[in-house]
């Protein structure tokens, strides 16, 4: 019996001795595959880091060669057509890399988790709303647009980094013709330092355009047409920019010692008869630029042509700018059609508006709220000069924050109503419903904006009261009824902008208009 107690005893201290040698080798290897792939993991963390931040010193060594040559050909006198297409491209290509750079500085800081959030807790609440079929298809086409309208941080950056810097990097290889035929391009006289100093001075996008539309007007080619009549078409939506384009064109020095006379003209005054401005005409060059607002009326501009026909100058250049698509057919020369900047041109032009003299990336989260709310403005210039000059002398986290929440249900309101952007409804001229939720700091009391226009000549005073004043709740009226400046254009044509405000009495009267309208 003592034997085989013993014996037992003995087995089982064998068996335990198995089973504390098995735990310690399973608790090893669990140790170690945790310990290998916490390594392995910080391994692919930090290369993957390392891997963006090379990217991006690539990125702004090639957006710093990009920059060079652009700057050096915005300087040269090009009249090839396919060297303005490479440019083209290559300013694209700057402002696209540039826009990246921005949000992978500000991409951290957590802002647009914010909206994401707020866009998620609006989209439930209207899913749970019992609305029209109509209605619920506007809803959802808002509630898509909201959630893209701010800048897109997030995990997809790197992806997005690796293709810009792929593309960037198939521009530069290209680059090598352009710049030896740049060479050979005569420089320009050079512009006052002021003209590059401040943003809101000087035309922005559209040097492309603008030389194509120069070479027009000084290329001599009356020997291909017996009626030595040129005409450009210059097509684009409505506050586009055609008339300050063709207005700064048209104050080039080459252009002015070019001409002899210039005459501008809307398309009512060819149905006047106004253009028949002096029966003894002089020789000479003559350039006329026709602004159609509306339609174009065929037999005014037939009458307007003969007119024209019977001027002694030794060449005659017509610019014809318009909305519509029948401008075109007038043209002899192919149009030049002006179109919205993309996100990123528009949030380089925003950016310079709204820091004016500051460094963005001394500001982070105020970088962080202009790109989401330069997102929501849709390339407006309008917009963008309001709301730069009022970000610019208000340079707080808060106030930034509390504009960009105004502006954004602003826009959710009238997508969610009408299925169309504010900035789409004030060009057409459809009245906007501006809710309190709109002002910042101001009174709990909403308006209905109407009226967008540009005031003329006959419009001895304008309004004292500016935008930017009643945007932050300052001196409103106690009238129901009013006028104010919204912008002064400090460039060529320099247009007063002003729009008509009324109080908003009765809500339920305010959205019967709005949806008459």
């Amino acid at each position: 019996k003592r034997s085989s107690a013993q014996g037992a005893q003995g087995r089982n201290k064998v068996t335990k001795r198995k089973l504390d040698l098995g735990m310690e080798v399973l608790i090893s290897a669990v140790v170690g595959d945790l310990v290998s792939r916490f390594i392995s993991f910080l391994a692919q963390n930090y290369g993957t880091q390392t891997c963006v931040e090379e990217d991006r010193r690539r990125l702004e060594l090639i957006l710093l060669r990009m920059h060079m040559v652009v700057e050096e050909a915005e300087g040269r006198q090009i009249t090839n057509r396919g060297m303005f297409l490479h440019l083209k491209t290559l300013i694209d290509g700057v402002h696209l890399g540039y826009y990246m750079l921005d949000r992978l500085k500000f991409q951290s800081l957590g802002e647009e988790s914010v909206e994401d959030d707020e866009v998620s807790n609006w989209s439930q609440s209207l899913a749970v709303s019992t609305f029209s079929a109509a209605k619920r298809l506007r809803l959802a086409v808002a509630a898509s647009i909201m959630k893209n309208a701010p800048v897109a941080f997030g995990t997809g950056s790197t992806t997005n980094l690796k293709r810009v810097l792929e593309s960037l990097e198939a521009k530069t290889a290209d680059m090598r013709e352009f710049v030896v035929l740049l060479g050979s391009c005569p420089r320009l006289p050079r512009q006052p330092y002021c003209v590059h100093l401040y943003m809101d001075k000087c035309m922005f996008g559209r040097h492309v355009e603008k030389e194509q539309l120069i070479n027009f007007l000084l290329c001599d080619d009356s020997h291909h047409d017996c009626t030595h009549i040129s005409i450009l078409p210059i097509i684009g939506p409505h506050r586009i920019g055609k008339k300050t384009l063709v207005q700064h064109a048209c104050k080039d020095e080459r252009v002015c010692n070019h001409f002899s006379h210039m005459f501008f003209f809307k398309g009512d005054d060819l149905r006047n008869g106004v253009f028949a401005f002096n029966n003894q005409a002089a020789s000479g060059k003559y350039l006329f630029v026709v602004d159609f607002i509306f339609d174009v009326d065929e037999a005014a501009w037939t009458n307007f042509q003969s007119y024209l026909q019977k001027l002694p100058g030794a060449g005659i250049k017509i610019v014809v700018t318009g909305r519509a698509e029948q401008v075109a057919n007038l043209g002899t020369a192919q149009p030049i059609r002006l179109k919205s900047l993309s996100q990123e041109e528009y949030w380089y032009y925003f950016k310079a508006l709204a820091f004016g003299s500051m460094d963005p990336d001394d500001h982070p989260k105020l970088a962080s709220l202009g790109m989401q709310l330069a997102a929501l403005l849709q390339g407006s210039f309008l917009g963008a000069n309001i709301l730069g000059e009022l970000l610019r002398a208000n340079p707080s986290t808060e106030f930034w924050r509390g504009v960009l929440s105004s502006i954004r249900v602003l826009v959710r309101e009238h997508m969610s109503s009408f299925g169309t952007h504010p900035e789409d409804l004030l060009g057409r001229n459809f009245p906007v419903n501006f809710g309190s939720a709109a002002l910042v700091g101001g009174p709990a009391q909403g308006y209905l904006v109407y009226d967008l226009r540009e005031a003329g000549p006959a419009q001895s005073e304008l309004p004292k009261l500016t935008s930017q004043e009643l945007l932050t709740g300052r001196d409103i009226p106690v009238e129901d009824k009013f006028e104010v400046l919204v912008w002064r254009s400090r460039i060529p044509p320099y247009c007063d902008y002003v729009v008509t405000y009324e109080k908003q009495k009765n809500h339920v009267a305010v959205r019967k208009r709005q949806r008459k309208s």
